[in-house]
């Protein structure tokens, strides 16, 4: 029960049915869908590819990365005999790297059990690196039309809002409430319609704050604008505190190009950084630049201030001073770092190799453009 104006309790309203949630959802769907590069098709390799793009990436930035990495990688074979080097540079730009080296992986995992084409079975696709519940589930209903509830952030906080699902997003109970209610939306009609359909409403309507409420098809079966509590679905786990991080970075330029190395950290593994170290301040940051710096034969030029930028990673605020170095000398030799982890880039090559936002970051404070 809730509480009327005069403060006697009256019965909650049923929960709207599956039926009319469904009708008025698709109707909107026909007036209102995007057209957008991954809609219009049933290709599973294409609609897997901007599935997992779209994973913490916002609609906007992956337009710009969705043509080009199909024009490199026009099918699965092609993905699966890439490179991760080149996979990697393809991403670039779009940040979470895992997902790009996990496609590559599903990619030569399907090539090599699957005869080369994305299973339909829902299971199979589980199994397949970089497949969560979600992604199995999306590509099963969107590509192949099964009827898969398949719950991103969106869609999650669509079902919370309409069916006023209590507890914590992301745990095991409201994980299962929202898709238990996924579930019944696809049970008939076009599932893969009524997924996308739920996605844009998410993107478009139902905001996380300040969903306009007024626009949405939805509006007079939402349980929670009944409620008047709309912001309260779904409750969302405390954000982790932002951390601030001192990076140092240095820029050495022999010839036109620019010394970077190979990171080998988990989250930028594999990408191409210029030299760089943290600490917990400016000046222990800086102390062990040079540090890195003595193994590759470099020297920061004392002539030249650092120019200060920042760039934030998750919840790691960055706040970067980007130092002029030099090599040491004609007699000075780098270290015995392995040599196929640095590489000297101009600013072309670098434009297409595999780096991280932060790198163009410091490349631009560096003022190293084309």
């Amino acid at each position: 029960m809730d509480r009327a104006p005069n403060g006697h309790h009256r019965l909650l309203r049923p929960e709207p049915r599956p039926d009319s949630v469904r009708s008025l959802l698709l109707a909107w769907f026909r007036r209102e869908r995007r057209q957008l590069p991954w809609r219009g098709t049933r290709d599973p390799y294409r609609i897997w590819v901007s599935e997992v793009m779209l994973q913490q990436t916002t609609v906007a930035a992956v337009l710009g990365r969705y043509e080009p990495f199909l024009r490199r990688f026009p099918d699965l074979p092609a993905l699966a005999r890439a490179s991760e080097s080149s996979v990697l540079a393809a991403w670039s730009g779009l940040g979470y790297y895992a997902r790009a080296r996990n496609l590559r992986r599903a990619a030569r995992e399907v090539a090599a059990r699957h005869g080369g084409r994305l299973p339909n079975d829902l299971a199979a696709l589980r199994a397949l690196p970089g497949f969560g519940d979600y992604t199995a589930a999306a590509v099963s209903a969107i590509a192949f039309g099964e009827r898969a509830p398949a719950a991103d952030a969106n869609v999650t906080r669509v079902l919370s809002r309409l069916f006023a699902i209590g507890g914590t997003a992301g745990t095991r109970a409201h994980a299962g409430a929202v898709r238990d209610r996924a579930e019944a939306l696809v049970s008939r009609g076009r599932p893969g319609d009524v997924t996308a359909a739920l996605m844009d409403l998410g993107q478009l309507v139902c905001l996380p704050r300040r969903p306009l409420c007024a626009d949405c098809p939805l509006a007079r079966l939402c349980a929670a604008r009944r409620m008047g509590a709309v912001s309260r679905f779904p409750r969302k786990k405390p954000r982790p505190p932002v951390s601030r991080v001192f990076v140092a970075a240095a820029c050495a330029v022999r010839g036109g190009a620019a010394l970077l190395v190979r990171g080998d950290a988990a989250l930028l593994k594999g990408l191409w950084q210029f030299p760089s170290a943290e600490g917990g301040t400016p000046a222990l940051a800086l102390r062990a630049l040079r540090k890195a710096l003595d193994g590759l034969g470099l020297a920061l030029d004392a002539r030249r201030a650092p120019v200060v930028t920042r760039h934030t990673i998750v919840h790691r605020r960055l706040e970067i001073r980007v130092y002029s170095a030099r090599p040491r000398g004609p007699g000075s030799k780098p270290g015995a770092r392995d040599a196929r982890s640095r590489r000297w880039f101009t600013p072309a090559r670098l434009e297409a190799a595999a780096i991280p936002t932060l790198t163009r970051r410091i490349a631009e404070a560096a003022g190293f453009r084309p």
